[in-house]
This record gives C-alpha cells, sequence and structure tokens, in this order.
C-alpha cells in the first residue's frame, strides 16, 4: 500500500511540476533565445507564433488538470 501511495505522490508531483513549466515556459525569454534551434530558422520561427505557444501551454494546463485528478480520485485497494 505504501508503494502505491508513493507512486501516486511522485505521479502528482512530476505531472504538476512538468505543467508548470509548460505553461510558464513557451512565455519566457528562454522559449525565444533558445540556442539549440540556430541551425533551423524556420522551426524556430514556428515556435515564436502565439498559436504554438498558446498550444504548449494548453498542454501544461492539461498535464496540471490529470494529475490532480489522480490525486482526487486515489482510493486504497485493499
Amino acid at each position: 500500500m505504501w508503494l502505491q501511495r508513493t507512486f501516486l505522490v511522485i505521479y502528482v508531483l512530476l505531472c504538476i511540476w512538468l505543467g508548470l513549466l509548460l505553461v510558464v515556459l513557451p512565455w519566457s525569454p528562454l522559449w525565444s533565445r533558445n540556442g539549440l534551434l540556430v541551425p533551423w530558422p524556420g522551426l524556430r520561427l514556428l515556435l515564436q507564433h502565439g498559436f504554438v505557444r498558446g498550444a504548449v501551454s494548453g498542454l501544461g494546463l492539461i498535464d496540471i488538470w490529470l494529475g490532480v485528478l489522480e490525486a482526487v480520485r486515489y482510493r486504497d485497494r485493499r
């Protein structure tokens, strides 16, 4: 039973952390000044569009929602 609870806590924290990262990161300067995208200027321009940033933030909100939903719906198996 403790293993299930530990897994749940780790899963929920990971979902919330990743969700917050996906919500905040597209609107930060790190997103627009990414050095890994220098060889691909077309991809870099695509990632600068508000629609793509909003879609990534939307995925982050879904991830947060899934983590909270999993925590609320948890029941101990006996």
